[in-house]
């Protein structure tokens, strides 16, 4: 049964690398829908599939993180100074986001999920800055803004990608740099919001098999092998596309996954 789950899993994760580098976003934002309908037809228990959910997804992170931290260190692009002030704060943030999220009733979750991805989807097609107001950050401001950012992505299940960069980005950095130091910030996030969910669910009784806390195993290994491959050919794709057509693409993927979560 878990072969047969992981093989599930693994395609699962090949559509996310796809999308995720066709599109230039971190697989969170993908997976966790992806991961709430496969459950629901694995006949989970509705009380904690939203959970379990977003759990596995963070820590599928950990991996596509720190590939990709990596790369952008490797080309110079994370500012260090402003990362880790920002990284303090997500420890706190991240972990205790998570120990939230479990006391949180699916359906609200779940209801929280698909407004975001609306509004990002909004944000996607119709080219909304979110940056213009520039922003002088103290060690303080930035612990502060890091705990946000980390508490936020955990409830969501996402690296923090579309709070962080505009963060950095008003902050001053380069776009660059914005991109590269939050993916930095992405493994903070995705390694205290994955401790957070396993302490979380360490009791409970009616997570599945091969569950550890709130995070299901068969997915955790099948989405992050083939998910790290995969977003290379997706952003190869992305070369053949126009703007406009990814822009176009990438918001009606957002649109599609709202309704789900909406109807679901």
């Amino acid at each position: 049964m878990m072969f047969d789950e992981i093989l599930i899993f693994s395609a699962m994760g090949i559509l996310a690398g796809l999308l995720a580098g066709m599109f230039g976003i971190g697989g969170g934002l993908i997976m966790v829908p992806v991961l709430i309908g496969t459950f629901i037809n694995l006949g989970f228990a509705d009380e904690i599939i939203i959970q379990l959910a977003i759990g596995t997804a963070i820590s599928c992170i950990i991996f596509t993180g720190l590939s990709s931290a990596n790369a952008h260190r490797k080309k110079n692009s994370i500012d260090f100074y402003q990362f880790k002030p920002v990284a303090t704060g997500i420890i706190f943030g991240a972990f205790a986001g998570a120990l939230f999220a479990v006391q949180v009733k699916g359906v609200i979750l779940k209801l929280s999920i698909a407004v975001f991805v609306l509004l990002v989807g909004l944000q996607i097609l119709f080219d909304i800055n979110i940056t213009s107001k520039k922003i002088n950050p103290s060690k303080p401001k930035s612990i502060f803004a890091g705990s946000v950012i980390g508490f936020l992505s955990s409830i969501l299940g996402i690296g923090g990608g579309t709070f962080s960069v505009p963060y950095f980005k008003a902050s001053g950095s380069s776009l660059t740099t914005a991109i590269g130091t939050s993916a930095a910030c992405g493994v903070p996030i995705a390694i205290f919001g994955t401790l957070g969910y396993i302490i979380a669910g360490i009791n409970v009784d009616i997570l599945p098999n091969m569950s550890f806390g709130y995070i299901y195993i068969p997915a955790v290994l099948g989405v992050s092998i083939t998910s790290i491959f995969a977003a290379k050919y997706g952003a190869d794709l992305a070369h053949y596309l126009s703007q406009t057509a990814l822009k176009r693409l990438m918001a009606s993927w957002f649109f599609i996954v709202s309704i789900y979560m909406f109807i679901v």
